[in-house]
């Protein structure tokens, strides 16, 4: 090993680092290759670092591309403390979401009584209810 260069484990990267890398197949090794990471080398062609930033990990055993378990728990995380928002006809108290087509429409159209109304009108805030106290309503 020569000084000043860092020989540390694979999967600490100078940028986002994988959390915890699986194997989808449960392959005992835990052994994963970097595919598309930059490896940089001295003059002589000996390891000087690498760049993980943009790397796909695969099972060294069976090539499966390995999961991140820490980052899919992040993103798990993140979209349950996402909130869908929802309309509430005033007419007919229908629940519906807002139109794919146009997501920043500021009048809708009830698809149940055809009543016409502002985004604002339908929205919880407005009506109370039971997103407001943080309930799941199916």
């Amino acid at each position: 090993m020569r000084a000043g260069v860092d020989m540390g484990p694979a999967c600490h990267h100078l940028g986002m680092s994988p959390g915890h890398l699986a194997c989808p197949n449960n392959c005992p090794e835990g052994r994963f290759e970097a595919l598309n990471a930059p490896l940089f080398v001295d003059r002589t062609g000996r390891y000087a670092g690498h760049d993980g930033t943009r790397a796909t990990y695969v099972c060294a055993v069976c090539q499966s591309v390995a999961v991140d378990v820490a980052a899919a728990a992040r993103e798990m995380r993140r979209n349950r403390d996402e909130r869908v928002v929802t309309l509430t006809c005033p007419s007919c108290g229908m629940r519906m979401l807002p139109p794919e087509d146009d997501p920043l429409a500021s009048l809708v159209e009830c698809p149940a009584c055809e009543t016409r109304f502002e985004v604002e009108e339908g929205t919880a805030r407005l009506h109370g209810g039971p997103e407001e106290d943080g309930e799941d309503v199916d």
